[in-house]
């Protein structure tokens, strides 16, 4: 199977008020067979909900076998990630 890779960039404010959008724009890569890269340099805030959405999502498309990256990272995402306990699970570990 051949593997595509699309870029997603994250929103400012990865958070429950922007779930719902951003479930809706990852919803279309989870059957397929793409790679995916989260573009997150602009990320400002994240909490439990925006993070948790990215979670489940990196779960299914690895059960697709797809692979999931991260591009530039924020400071802010990574502290929030590493604050929920999800920083190694999301793969945001050096």
């Amino acid at each position: 199977m051949v593997s595509n890779t699309v870029t997603v960039d994250l929103p400012e404010n990865l958070t429950i008020a922007n779930a719902e959008s951003l479930y809706n724009e990852l919803d279309q890569y989870i059957s397929g067979s793409n790679d995916v890269i989260f573009s997150a340099n602009d990320v400002t805030r994240a909490d439990t909900a925006g993070l948790q959405l990215i979670y489940v999502f990196m779960k299914t498309l690895k059960q697709h076998e797809a692979e999931v990256s991260w591009s530039s990272p924020s400071s802010a995402l990574i502290e929030a990630s590493e604050q929920l306990g999800l920083k190694e699970h999301l793969g945001l570990v050096a």
